[in-house]
């Protein structure tokens, strides 16, 4: 399981947030990835002055990503993560 963390607070609301979460969401649904993937809305992961959205995945925190960008950085770390097994190698 890995978990995918978007920071909805104020800054990051104001930067796309909520059309991060509904692109997850849809790419979460077209990969058939409901059991793999757990999907939260946070509050302040502490890099509101950095440009973009906050997203965390597990453990490792992202600064910059965009409606824009987040397909690709969907690619590169969470899929990723399932390919070599999940958080902490376990699935």
């Amino acid at each position: 399981m890995v978990t995918v963390s978007v920071c909805v607070g104020s800054s990051c609301h104001l930067k796309g947030a909520y059309e991060i979460i509904k692109t997850c969401e849809e790419l979460i649904d077209e990969l058939e990835l409901k059991d793999q993937i757990e999907l939260r809305g946070n509050f302040c992961l502490g890099r509101c002055t950095e440009d973009g959205v906050t997203v965390m995945v597990d453990d490792e925190i992202l600064s910059g990503v965009s409606p824009q960008n987040f397909k690709e950085i969907f690619e590169d770390k969470v899929l990723k993560k399932l390919r070599e097994g999940g958080a902490n190698g376990s699935t």
